[in-house]
């Protein structure tokens, strides 16, 4: 019988996906006002991206002071670091929940749920850090005030993953030669590929031009079962 076993709180290759973003996310659910800065920041980021939102147009959204955000933030860099956090939280829910399933149902089902959900979360991530990526000024300042935020966050997603595939190779469900880094590497990359082509041409454009699926679900289902096709055992 397919048992679910309980996510561990670390994993060899690290915890699942924490840090100084995902802890600020974590206690802006005890602080009201924290909590719909953070969203106001999100939706401004959004709409102006991140060079361009202010704090006065992130406390506009937020109905707040202006100087309320200095209350629960540092400085603007915080404050995105913070956001990024927040749209985050998806990520890591997805990531607890693989873990969880290690060594029970399908590496491919399991993969494909969590893969659906990387898209998911990177159709809502890309938008905001398209300008930050962009900002050499504004990425220095993120990896050195926030050592262990946004920076590291994809960082920590490859990881992440990294780990549920070596658990998964210790169960015999992937051959011996897999390599789960690139593994891993390969699948997040071929959801952020997927959402860059989509944002970019929209989906229907990118199935009638590449013979991908317009539906996120099936391409998650296919890109998955494309990568392991070399990487599973026969059964």
């Amino acid at each position: 019988m397919d048992r679910e076993h309980t996510p561990p709180a670390t994993s060899p290759a690290g915890p699942p996906w924490h840090g100084a973003a995902g802890e600020a996310a974590a206690r802006g659910a005890s602080s009201p006002i924290r909590e719909r800065i953070l969203d106001g920041a999100v939706r401004v980021i959004r709409e102006h991206g991140t060079v361009a939102a202010t704090t006065k147009q992130i406390a506009r959204a937020a109905g707040v002071s202006e100087g309320s955000i200095y209350n629960h933030f540092a400085d603007k860099s915080d404050l995105i670091a913070a956001a990024m956090g927040q749209v985050s939280s998806s990520i890591r829910t997805a990531v607890v929940r693989l873990h969880g399933k290690a060594g029970a149902g399908s590496v491919e089902d399991n993969l494909a749920e969590f893969a659906a959900a990387a898209i998911e979360f990177f159709a809502d991530l890309l938008p905001i850090t398209g300008q930050a990526i962009g900002d050499r000024e504004l990425i220095t300042r993120l990896r050195s005030t926030v050592p262990d935020g946004p920076a590291q966050g994809p960082i920590r997603g490859v990881a992440a993953l990294t780990a549920y595939l070596e658990t998964e190779r210790g169960e015999g469900r992937l051959t011996d030669a897999s390599n789960p880094p690139y593994l891993a590497a390969a699948l997040l990359g071929a959801c952020q590929q997927y959402v860059l082509l989509t944002l970019l041409a929209g989906p229907q454009a990118v199935a009638d031009g590449t013979g991908l699926s317009a539906d996120p679900a099936q391409y998650a289902r296919e890109a998955v079962r494309t990568l392991l096709a070399a990487q599973t055992p026969v059964p």
